[in-house]
């Protein structure tokens, strides 16, 4: 089959699809209807835009096609008040409750991330769930250690992150960490793929917001994240594939405590470019 096939009954000709391509892979044939460029097929991102734009569902993308892609209802647009009211509420949540998170509601809370952008379409991440109290409990072990090892080595790193306060309360069996989270997600994708980190970011900020639909709250694990971008033992603790990088971490459970107002944030910065 080839990349893309066209309903020459259901097309009307209008070209949007041919517009709507990033990259320009599709001309208009004699006819007026799309059609790929010579040579282009190879160079489809599979987006899906061709497919998508279409108001009379003629064209169809093996690499992403029409039976695949649900139909948004006519006219649809978010209410700017409760859109505005959903991502300003969210918070980073640190405190959760002592109830572990059901194994399907986490793959729910992650199919979220699959629909996320990603550079160049590459998608390309996955996720490996740490659930086990065991296994967190070796990973605040392990992250201690680190923590232990930059104050020596890295000393701006440390007072920068505030590594030995950190350490105290891992000593007394307080976790600022992982903070007593009942699940840690780990993204981790290939070495070579080049967008990862950014097409990572933006997956679990997807996630992120999704999560509260869920009755779940989520935060970054940044020191974790630190640790096993500088303590290869990490990545081998969770058999990562040597030619797989972690590439961001979020903790997740149940929240302790309910936020009851807005965060504030510093006033917008933004300027006007004219020469």
């Amino acid at each position: 089959m080839s990349v893309m096939k066209v309903d020459v009954e259901k097309c009307s000709r209008d070209g949007i699809c041919i517009e709507i391509c990033p990259l320009r892979l599709l001309s208009a044939d004699g006819e007026g209807r799309p059609q790929m460029r010579p040579g282009a097929a190879a160079h489809c991102i599979g987006c899906g835009h061709c497919v998508a734009v279409c108001p009379r569902g003629a064209l169809d993308n093996a690499k992403n096609p029409l039976c695949d892609q649900g139909a948004i209802p006519d006219k649809y647009v978010p209410d700017v008040g409760q859109s505005l009211l959903f991502l300003r509420s969210r918070r980073s949540i640190r405190r959760y409750k002592k109830e572990a998170v059901p194994r399907e509601k986490v793959v729910e809370l992650l199919e979220i991330a699959r629909f996320a952008p990603s550079g160049h379409n590459t998608q390309g991440i996955s996720y490996l769930v740490v659930d086990s109290a065991a296994n967190l409990s070796q990973l605040r072990e392990l992250i201690a250690g680190w923590m232990k090892e930059a104050v020596e080595s890295s000393p701006e790193l440390s007072a920068y992150l505030n590594l030995p306060a950190l350490i105290e309360a891992h000593e007394r069996g307080e976790d600022l960490v992982l903070r007593d989270a009942p699940v840690l997600i780990v993204a981790h994708a290939p070495a070579a793929l080049l967008p990862a980190q950014i097409s990572t970011a933006l997956a679990l900020e997807y996630v992120e917001l999704f999560a509260p639909s869920l009755g779940l709250g989520t935060c970054w694990a940044g020191i974790a994240q630190r640790c096993a971008q500088a303590a290869p033992a990490f990545s081998r603790f969770l058999a990562i594939p040597e030619d797989r990088k972690i590439t961001g971490m979020l903790m997740a459970g149940y929240p302790k405590y309910n936020h009851r107002r807005l965060p504030t944030r510093n006033p917008l910065d933004v300027a006007w470019f004219s020469e």
